[in-house]
């Protein structure tokens, strides 16, 4: 082999120039020519001679094939997405010189770094070509003697999903989805406010359901007849629960949560006052089966015990008996029982009166259950049974309330 100062090959000297065996023992260089000695004598190789009669190689590429089927070569190949297997065979028609041929080759687009392989070596192959043009740049070398360099381009297609308009497609969808998730998360926003200001809408009537002109009126007549009657103790007791209850009832509606002992204390002080109006016909309990460390929504129980005296014990004569009663079971329950007049026959007497005592409202203490079960997620509200005796009488009215609860600790 002989070699250039840089360590490229230059000339083979081989069987193909007329060595007759490949084992060397010894050579000289003389005068511009090469001496050789080897099992069979001595050879002379002129150097200017050799050099003279290098032969251009020639180069044909003779086959391209995509996925083991055959294209032509004679126009750019355009393959699909899944034509990713492409195989090249080029050949250059010698057989003096099959020794010293050298296949020069590169894929521009995957490499730029050139590639060598020998005569017999004459196919490539390359596996699974990602998208985009690529170029096969080929030449052949015969001892430092290259051919004209041939060319054969082609592209792969991208798959679907990364075409440029799937990709917009696919954006337009996430900026849709991220506008409706924003939509739907204002909207959730704007439904809570609302929920937010109705309650405290409903915290008012609570508050002036409470506080009703026809409570504060009896109440004050009865601190007169007190204090008329010369009862400075009762008078003064008397004074002294109504401004605690009227003190609680505006710190209370503040909150969205009380003690549940907070609460029953209100609803203690409530009965209390109306019990002096009542006088000795109104017996009253409240049972909390020992309760605790619980929290509640204010002013949601008051009402109906309100609705209980107003509407069922005041129009029964005789003994007038209320029960409030709690227990648990998964939400705390309140069960408010009176021996009144019952619902029928309070509204006749109500439609009769043309009364225009306004008690709490039925349709607001409704909506703030249904926001408070929407808000708990868990099933709230009020139901009624109306109480008969065995000859379908009524005798009174049993409230049960389904009530949402937070644990203090």
């Amino acid at each position: 082999v002989i070699m250039d100062l840089n360590g490229g090959n230059q000339l083979f000297i081989n069987r193909s120039r007329g060595l007759t065996v490949n084992r060397v023992i010894d050579f000289e260089i003389f005068r511009g020519e090469i001496w050789v000695t080897h099992g069979k004598g001595v050879q002379r190789f002129d150097l200017k001679s050799i050099w003279a009669n290098l032969e251009e190689p020639r180069l044909i590429l003779s086959s391209v094939r995509v996925n083991d089927k055959s294209f032509s070569m004679l126009k750019p190949g355009k393959f699909s997405a899944d034509q990713k297997r492409v195989s090249f065979t080029f050949r250059s028609p010698t057989l003096r010189n099959r020794d010293n041929i050298r296949y020069h080759y590169k894929l521009i687009g995957l490499s730029n770094e050139w590639m060598v392989n020998t005569y017999q070596n004459n196919e490539v192959t390359y596996n699974s070509l990602a998208p985009g043009a690529y170029t096969l740049v080929v030449k052949v070398e015969n001892n430092g003697v290259f051919s004209p360099t041939s060319y054969y381009r082609f592209s792969i297609a991208a798959p679907f999903y990364l075409r440029t308009w799937f990709i917009l497609l696919c954006l337009v969808i996430l900026i849709l989805i991220v506008s409706l998730y924003y939509r739907r998360l204002l909207a959730n926003q704007k439904r809570k406010s609302q929920r937010i200001n109705e309650l405290n809408t409903l915290r008012l009537t609570a508050i002036q359901s409470q506080m009703n002109p026809h409570f504060i009126f009896n109440s004050l007549n009865s601190i007169q007849d007190l204090v008329l009657k010369g009862d400075v103790d009762n008078s003064y007791t008397f004074i002294t629960t109504f401004s605690n209850l009227i003190r609680r009832t505006l710190s209370y509606s503040e909150k969205d949560f009380i003690d549940f002992e907070q609460e029953v204390k209100l609803l203690e002080l409530y009965l209390s006052l109306e019990k002096l109006r009542f006088k000795d016909d109104l017996t009253y309990t409240i049972e909390t089966n020992g309760i605790q460390d619980l929290q509640i929504p204010p002013m949601l129980i008051q009402p109906f015990l309100e609705n209980a005296l107003i509407h069922g014990l005041l129009h029964r004569e005789g003994k007038k008996e209320l029960s409030v009663y709690f227990k648990l079971e998964g939400a705390l329950i309140c069960e408010i029982t009176d021996n009144g007049v019952g619902r029928k026959r309070s509204a006749e007497i109500k439609e009769r009166q043309k009364s225009q005592h306004e008690s709490f409202s039925t349709q607001a203490i409704k909506k703030r259950f249904e926001i408070l079960e929407s808000h708990f997620q868990n099933e709230l509200g009020v139901h009624y049974i109306d109480l008969m005796d065995e000859n379908g009488e009524s005798i009174g009215t049993k409230v049960i309330l389904k009530l949402p609860t937070k644990h203090t600790f």
